[in-house]
C-alpha cells in the first residue's frame, strides 16, 4: 500500500484508531528495548499510510491520550513535517494551514497546567514545540499567513512563551536551592559517601550519593538553559520580523506622504 492511500474514514471504525495508541503503550510501557523501537517504526509507516486529514486526526488524538511527553515530541515534529510538506505543494493542504492549523496549534503551544508545568519531565514536548514555533515564524510569511501562526500570536505568547519563562525561572531556583543544600550538607557531614534519595522531574531517583545528586541536579539546569536558549531565540526572530513589518509600513506612510 502507498503512502497518503488510506482514507480517513477508516479512523471511524474503532480498531484503527486503537491501533496507534496500542502501539504507543509498547513504545512507552514495555521493557523490551527492541520492542519498544519496533513499535515506534510501526507507528510511523501506520501515519504515512493516511491521507492527510487522516494523519490530522491521528496526530489530534495522539496528543490528547498519550500522556507521555516523548510521544507528544514525537508527534509534535510529525506535525512540523506535514506542514512543511505543505508550505511547499503549489496547493497547500487545507489540513496543515489555516483554521485547521490553527485549531491543532493550540494543542502544541501552550503547557499542560501552565507555568506550574514540571518542566524537567516535559522536556521533549516543550523542546518540540518550540522548534516547531522557531520553524512557522522562519518559513511563514507575516504578510501571507498562511499557517495563521502572525494572526495566533498574542495567543501564543499569553498561553505557552510568558507561563514558560516563569516556569523556567521556578524551577531554576529551585534546582539551585537544592544544589546548594546538597553542599551545605555534604560540608555538614564531611562525608561524600553518604547514600540518600532524591525527586526530580516528579520521579524519585534510586538511591545515590550527595556527588551523584549533585550531578543529576546540574543536568536538570543545563536541560532548562538549553529549553531558555531557543526560547529566547523564538523571541528574538518575532521581534525581528514584527520590526521588519514595521519599519516597512513606516517607510511606506512616509513615500506616500511625500508624493
Amino acid at each position: 500500500m502507498e503512502d497518503d492511500s488510506l482514507h480517513h474514514q477508516y479512523l471511524e471504525f474503532k480498531g484503527f484508531i486503537t491501533a496507534p495508541q496500542d502501539l504507543v503503550k509498547v513504545m512507552t510501557l514495555c521493557p523490551i528495548e527492541h520492542l519498544r523501537k519496533k513499535s515506534l517504526k510501526i507507528l510511523q509507516l501506520y501515519v504515512d499510510k493516511f491521507d492527510a486529514e487522516g494523519k490530522y486526526t491521528l496526530f489530534r488524538c495522539l496528543l490528547k491520550t498519550s500522556n507521555h511527553a516523548g510521544v507528544e515530541g514525537y508527534v509534535i515534529q510529525n506535525i512540523k513535517n506535514q506542514i512543511d510538506l505543505s508550505l511547499k505543494r503549489a496547493n497547500d493542504c487545507k489540513w496543515f494551514t489555516g483554521p485547521h492549523l490553527v485549531s491543532l496549534l493550540d494543542l502544541v503551544l501552550l503547557l499542560p497546567e501552565g507555568a506550574e508545568t514540571d518542566l524537567l519531565q516535559n522536556s521533549d514536548r516543550i523542546m518540540a514545540s518550540l522548534n516547531l514555533l522557531r520553524y512557522l515564524v522562519i518559513k511563514d510569511n507575516e504578510h501571507i499567513n498562511q499557517t495563521g501562526v502572525w494572526t495566533e500570536l498574542n495567543k501564543i505568547k499569553q498561553n505557552f512563551l510568558k507561563p514558560l519563562h516563569t516556569g523556567l525561572n521556578m524551577s531554576r531556583a529551585h534546582y539551585e536551592a537544592e544544589i546548594k543544600s546538597k553542599k551545605e550538607n555534604r560540608q555538614a557531614s564531611q562525608n561524600c559517601k553518604t547514600v540518600c534519595s532524591l525527586t526530580v522531574g516528579g520521579e524519585k531517583m534510586p538511591n545515590m550519593t550527595t556527588e551523584m545528586q549533585l550531578q543529576v541536579l546540574h543536568s536538570a539546569l543545563f536541560t532548562f538553559d538549553l529549553i531558555e536558549s531557543v526560547l529566547a531565540r523564538v523571541e528574538e526572530l518575532i521581534e525581528l520580523k514584527i520590526k521588519t513589518v514595521a519599519d516597512k509600513n513606516i517607510g511606506g506612510q512616509m513615500k506616500h506622504s511625500m508624493s
